[in-house]
């Protein structure tokens, strides 16, 4: 009986390809339908193959993998979930906040630096494009800078010559300007710098000395300056 269903498959097998030759068009499968011819005739030849110890085994067509979106959305801030909730927008990134220096106290430059008969005066800011003393030493700021000077009037009111001497109390000046901004003094080669001073005033005498500081090319003035120095404590100058 095996035997015969076996032949009558061969001549029906046969009988589609001799024929397949004439006639219409053979018919367009889709992906669906080949997948359904192939997995029957499969079960066919494994059902009726003598030589197959091990019973029909199916194999389920593939399934597409379902595709997973991620969540690819940007966590928000905590200030800028706060502004979404009370329905205004974050502050713009490029708004510049106010600038503080926590400070112990305030003293003038006569009480921090001053002695007998030496009196300081602040002399004023001025932003500039570079520095030269006399015409010997010339300063460049970095890329993208521009100087801020603070000028500072020494004077001896004294009958005779005094001594002053900042560098051996080596002062850490830092300046907060247009209360954006803040900038620690450079490091200079001027003999005028007034935080590496040496020298002595004569009597009846006055130097002017220089605080400078790197600040961005973009400021446009100089309208509030706050001056600061770090020596045992951090201290506000009162200008």
């Amino acid at each position: 009986m095996r035997r015969t269903r076996i032949k009558m498959m061969a001549a029906v097998m046969a009988a589609t390809m001799l024929l397949g030759g004439c006639g219409d068009a053979l018919y367009d499968l889709t992906d669906d339908e080949e997948n359904v011819i192939v997995n029957y005739a499969a079960h066919i030849v494994t059902k009726y193959n003598t030589y197959q110890r091990e019973g029909l085994t199916y194999v389920s067509p593939e399934e597409p993998e379902e595709t997973v979106q991620e969540d690819v959305s940007v966590p928000q801030t905590p200030d800028a979930q706060g502004a979404s909730e009370a329905g205004t927008s974050a502050p713009a990134e490029d708004t510049a906040p106010a600038v503080s220096v926590a400070a112990a106290g305030s003293a003038s430059l006569d009480q921090l630096f001053g002695a007998d008969g030496i009196q300081m005066t602040y002399a004023g800011a001025q932003l500039a494009p570079g520095y030269m003393e006399g015409d010997y030493y010339e300063m460049t700021p970095d890329a993208g800078k521009k100087y801020l000077v603070l000028s500072i009037d020494v004077a001896n009111t004294g009958a005779d010559g005094a001594g002053l001497d900042i560098l051996s109390v080596n002062p850490k000046f830092t300046v907060v300007l247009n209360q954006s901004v803040k900038s620690t003094a450079e490091t200079t080669l001027l003999d005028t710098d007034f935080s590496t001073y040496q020298g002595t005033i004569p009597a009846g005498g006055s130097t002017r000395l220089v605080l400078v500081f790197q600040v961005p090319d973009d400021v446009a003035s100089a309208d509030s300056v706050e001056l600061y120095v770090q020596m045992d404590q951090m201290i506000q100058i009162i200008l």
